[in-house]
Formats: structure tokens, C-alpha cells, sequence
């Protein structure tokens, strides 16, 4: 049963999906391990490396590097 004439109704009733699959650790035993920036391949830069000097320098750690 239509409400409208709109032409996307159709989809608009359709479930929604499944949201993006959570993406995978890097791999165990080099430094990507457990690093929230791996894409799949490792950074030119370390982002990891970069936000926990900064975090030095205020004092705070975010994570342990190396765990």
C-alpha cells in the first residue's frame, strides 16, 4: 500500500542493513598491533607514535605503544 506517489517509498519501507563490519586489528607481533588507525595497511607516519608523544608532553598517556 502506497501513502504517497513518491517513487523511493519502496525503499524507504525496506530494513535497514547491517551497519559497516568493524574493522580488523593489525597483525600480532608487529607495531600495528592494537593500533584504532590500521586500515589494513600500516601508516607512513605512526599516528599511534605521534598522539603519545603529544600525550607526553601534557603529562597523560592514551595507551601503552608496544601492548
Amino acid at each position: 500500500m502506497n501513502f504517497t506517489d513518491n517513487r523511493l517509498e519502496r525503499e524507504m519501507r525496506q530494513r535497514p542493513r547491517k551497519g559497516c563490519p568493524t574493522p580488523s586489528q593489525g597483525p600480532r607481533g608487529t607495531r600495528c598491533a592494537g593500533c584504532p588507525y590500521w586500515r589494513g595497511i600500516c601508516c607512513m607516519t605512526c599516528f599511534r607514535e605521534l598522539l603519545h608523544r603529544q600525550a607526553g608532553n601534557r603529562g597523560v598517556t592514551r595507551w601503552a605503544i608496544g601492548s
